[in-house]
């Protein structure tokens, strides 16, 4: 009987403590309590969480480390460096291309700040003194943008030099090729004339010129003024070309990149003297003039198209005077230029004057014709007995000529018997036979040798 209620006792589950129910309750009462009004919570939390953040960004005490390579550096007081009498001569981007910065940024500006919030710069009004010089590359830090620690280099080695100024240089004007084809160019004028020159005094000092390079092919084929903006050169004693890197040139204390070289150009014509009043007054008697060669035979004129195309030759300021003269002879005479023409290629002409002796001609009717130079034993014989002649030559020497004078003949000397046609020849008593030429009628004659 004691045995079945033991039995009953042991089978029995122990009561769980409240502490352990209370655990095993609690995920389900933290979802049930989370899952209540699930979305107004999670619009808190993001509510705390933004403005957290925002009481993060504005607190400037919050910064970052930022590193800037390749920051460009501005230049300044170059002009303040140049009235101390001063010029920096060593290339300043060159010097500063490789900077970088190390800066911490304020949080809320990390992402927008940029190199010139910082004003990176090279204050050359600083220097005083010529030769090598350490410039510091000076920035600047805020609380908006943060502060610098560090710039690498922090500083450049630049070169100075003494700035100094040459007053009142003229310009040398020139001339390159040649102008455009059918165009004559006037004397270029430059606007200004002179300059006054700047720069380090290495390099000033050796300026004996200022150049300007016109090359008069580069013109326009045009009639007019011709404006042109030429960049000036500046040469030393010996024609070199120096650099001009930090030389400047100024007129009037305006500073100048070019000169102006302005030219007029005019339409050209090729003309010749007029061959009508070349020669005044009468050779000697018995002479005349024979020939009359100009040299240059044509003459290059410029000016107004209008008047320039009513012309057709030019004359000479005076002609040559030939009165009395039997001799050849060489003249320099001076050419009359029209008012309308601005240019003439030369000013005067080498005048070359023939002078020889008139010639005449005068005609012979049946002058004789005389067979010579029969061989032994031979009898030569010809129809024709006389001969029609024209003689022309110096008529001092023919105007007296006769008829007797005059012999015309045909040799047969050296030929057998036969009949042949042979050129009749003549021949002038006392008178040289290069002095005259003359004409026969027949020219030829049948002879029969026996």
């Amino acid at each position: 009987m004691n045995t079945e209620p033991q039995h009953e006792e042991r089978s029995m589950p122990k009561p769980e403590k409240p502490i352990v129910r209370e655990l095993k309750r609690l995920p389900r009462k933290f979802w049930g309590a989370l899952s209540h009004n699930l979305m107004w919570k999670l619009l808190a939390l993001v509510l705390a969480i933004s403005l957290w953040a925002g009481l993060i960004t504005q607190d400037p005490t919050l910064t970052r480390e930022r590193v800037f390579t390749d920051v460009p550096v501005s230049v300044t007081g170059s002009d303040t460096l140049r009235r101390n009498g001063l010029i920096v001569i060593s290339d300043t981007d060159e010097a500063t291309q490789s900077v970088s910065l190390r800066v911490d940024v304020p949080q809320r500006e990390y992402n927008t700040v940029i190199t010139q919030n910082y004003n990176p710069r090279l204050d050359l009004s600083k220097i005083t003194e010529v030769g090598e010089q350490s410039v510091k590359i000076a920035t600047t830090s805020t609380t908006t943008y943060g502060t610098v620690t560090e710039v690498t280099p922090d500083s450049v080695l630049l070169t100075v030099d003494n700035y100094v100024t040459n007053y009142r240089i003229p310009i040398t004007l020139r001339k390159l090729g040649s102008y455009p084809t059918g165009y004559y160019g006037t004397t270029p004028t430059l606007d200004p004339s002179m300059v006054s020159v700047s720069g380090p005094q290495s390099v000033v000092s050796r300026i004996s010129r200022v150049v300007v390079d016109f090359d008069l092919s580069l013109l326009p084929a045009q009639t007019g003024l011709v404006r042109t903006a030429i960049v000036p050169r500046f040469e030393d004693e010996d024609g070199n070309t120096l650099d001009s890197t930090f030389v400047e040139a100024s007129s009037a204390g305006v500073l100048l990149r070019s000169i102006v070289v302005e030219q007029q150009l005019y339409p050209t014509k090729s003309l010749t003297l007029n061959s009508l009043a070349l020669t005044t007054g009468t050779p000697a008697n018995g002479y005349e003039v024979k020939s009359i060669t100009p040299t240059p035979n044509v003459i290059i004129a410029a000016g107004d198209e209008t008047a320039l195309s009513a012309l057709d030759s030019l004359f000479l300021e005076h002609a040559v005077d030939v009165t009395g003269l039997d001799t050849s002879f060489a003249a320099e005479v001076d050419v009359r230029k029209p008012d309308e023409l601005v240019y003439l290629s030369t000013n005067s002409v080498m005048l070359m004057i023939e002078i020889g002796p008139s010639l005449l001609v005068k005609s012979f009717e049946g002058v004789s014709l005389n067979i010579e130079g029969e061989g032994e034993g031979l009898k030569a014989s010809s129809a024709t007995k006389s001969l029609a002649v024209s003689v022309t030559g110096p008529m001092l020497q023919f105007e007296t000529l006769k008829a007797s004078a005059l012999k015309a003949f045909v040799s047969v000397e050296g030929l057998g018997a036969g009949t042949y046609a042979l050129p009749v020849q003549l021949q002038l008593k006392d008178v040289p036979a290069q002095t005259f030429t003359y004409a026969i009628t027949p020219a030829n004659v049948s002879v029969t040798i026996e």
